[in-house]
């Protein structure tokens, strides 16, 4: 947001001599602080701006931008303004939600709800898509500056470009987490399996060699309830012994 880079302004009057030159001569007589436009980003709009305009001698209207720094004439439209005022309320959305991701990665979320939000990766994927948004907006912003200035280029600058950086690393992170997301859950199932009995995960191919040592998973309930009657029978059959044959 502190990049006054995101859209680019190439003034093609020094080159051919068009009238643009004179239009910021008259600007200049009119109003104060009157420059050219070569760059525009989120930092224009920190301060408070107004609109102006004049008529030239030919009977052409100008919009002037106005901020306390300077004037720019035929570069800033109102609707270019709002486009703005929009990116710098998405920058501060991602940088808000930027930040809760690093303090959920770094630190347990004691809330079931964010639990949730960080094992979804539900924060990165936001991120994305707002990082798009702002992309959609710099460049709706871009054509509108075209529309006022058709004989010069006009180009997106660093500013959008670190946007675009910004959600290539929510696209990784969210990746990382989902990767990590599914190693969790597989070492789970992992530690699951090894609980069971090991007689009951016995292969099929095993069948020919130890017969007696295969038996299927859903006989295992049988299988404990079978190993528990016998020691009960053994415990009985003991304490029967030990009443008839007491010690002297």
């Amino acid at each position: 947001m502190l990049s006054t880079d995101w859209i680019l302004v190439e003034d093609m009057s020094t080159r051919n001599g068009s009238i643009d030159i004179d239009v910021l001569q008259a600007a200049q007589i009119y109003m104060k602080n009157a420059e050219p436009c070569h760059a525009i980003g989120c930092h224009d709009f920190w301060e408070a701006i107004r609109f102006g305009g004049y008529i030239d001698e030919n009977g052409k209207s100008h919009i002037a931008f106005h901020t306390p720094s300077r004037v720019l004439v035929d570069c800033i439209t109102p609707t270019t303004a709002n486009y703005f005022y929009i990116l710098i309320a998405l920058c501060f959305v991602i940088s808000a939600t930027s930040a809760l991701c690093a303090t959920m990665s770094l630190l347990p979320p004691p809330a079931p709800f964010l639990s949730w939000l960080r094992a979804n990766s539900v924060l990165e994927m936001s991120n994305m898509m707002l990082t798009l948004c702002c992309c959609t907006f710099a460049i709706v912003a871009q054509t509108d500056v075209s529309d006022q200035r058709p004989d010069d280029i006009v180009a997106i600058g660093a500013g959008v470009f670190l946007v675009c950086i910004s959600g290539l690393l929510s696209f990784l992170a969210a990746m990382a987490s989902i990767r990590q997301s599914n190693r969790k859950t597989r070492m789970r199932r992992i530690d699951n399996q090894r609980l069971l009995c090991a007689r009951s995960l016995r292969s099929w191919r095993d069948a020919g060699r130890r017969p007696d040592d295969v038996r299927p998973i859903v006989d295992f309930e049988r299988y404990l309830d079978e190993c528990t009657e016998l020691e009960q029978a053994a415990s009985q059959t003991a304490q029967t012994e030990s009443t008839s044959n007491p010690a002297v």
